[in-house]
């Protein structure tokens, strides 16, 4: 089966590490791993730019010139939100706040990391992210789709609401009127649930996102009983 490519850009100007990454960045599960490698910020950012396909960036924080909170801050002004996982030579807790602030998805110590379990690393980083991004994705059709929900509702409503008013103010005058107890059982009928249409679009007006539950299988539908719920208290 044919395995899936991670395009990886490295960014170390140490030759010796940069060789080191590219040899333990061998094929892990369903992932092959292409690695570009540039020396300084100032070309990765360059490479990063011109080609917006890179599933991960690999930077070094100490680099000449641009050091790796500056690269960071020049890819956040440029939109670019490649996942970005930084290496040094130590912790440094006040730098690792600030690259985690920028946007970094995490901070390493090379030692620590550079081995036979950097791929692993690398793929679960991967992972992690492209799953945030679909909920991401997921939430914003969601909140499309009820937006355009509400816009129809509020349509419908304009049109439904004059006959109900229209309905409801013929009940409440025949409800006056001295009619057999039979026929005014069926009037109150009509009059409960004309209240039930308009506090159900009311409702519908008002949806949210966590309103969606699961229905059947991978079907869902809209809870909007506790809106009357709430009302009814």
């Amino acid at each position: 089966m044919d395995k899936t490519e991670l395009k990886v850009l490295l960014i170390e100007d140490d030759s010796s590490i940069a060789g080191l990454i590219k040899y333990y960045l061998k094929d892990y599960r369903d992932y092959s791993f292409r690695v570009d490698w540039v020396d300084s910020a100032e070309s990765g950012i360059e490479k990063i730019s011109n080609s917006g396909d890179y599933e991960i960036v690999i930077l070094d924080y100490y680099l000449p010139g641009l050091n790796g909170v500056e690269a960071l801050k020049i890819l956040k002004a440029r939109g670019i939100n490649v996942p970005v996982m930084v290496l040094t030579r130590a912790k440094e807790n006040e730098i690792a706040a600030e690259i985690l602030k920028l946007g970094a998805v995490d901070y390493y110590v090379k030692e620590d990391v550079i081995g036979p379990l950097f791929p692993v690393l690398i793929v679960s980083i991967v992972e992690r992210e492209n799953l945030k991004r679909e909920i991401e994705k997921n939430k914003d059709e969601r909140s499309q789709k009820i937006e355009a929900i509400q816009e129809l509702v509020i349509t419908v409503s304009h049109e439904v609401n004059n006959p109900l008013a229209a309905i409801k103010l013929a009940t409440n005058i025949l409800l006056k009127k001295d009619l057999p107890v039979d026929i005014k059982t069926y009037i109150k009928i009509i009059k409960e649930n004309v209240d039930r249409i308009e506090q159900t679009i009311l409702r519908l007006r008002e949806l949210k996102s966590e309103q969606i539950v699961p229905y059947v299988g991978r079907l869902r539908m809209f809870d909007i009983s506790s809106g009357r719920e709430k009302r009814e208290e």
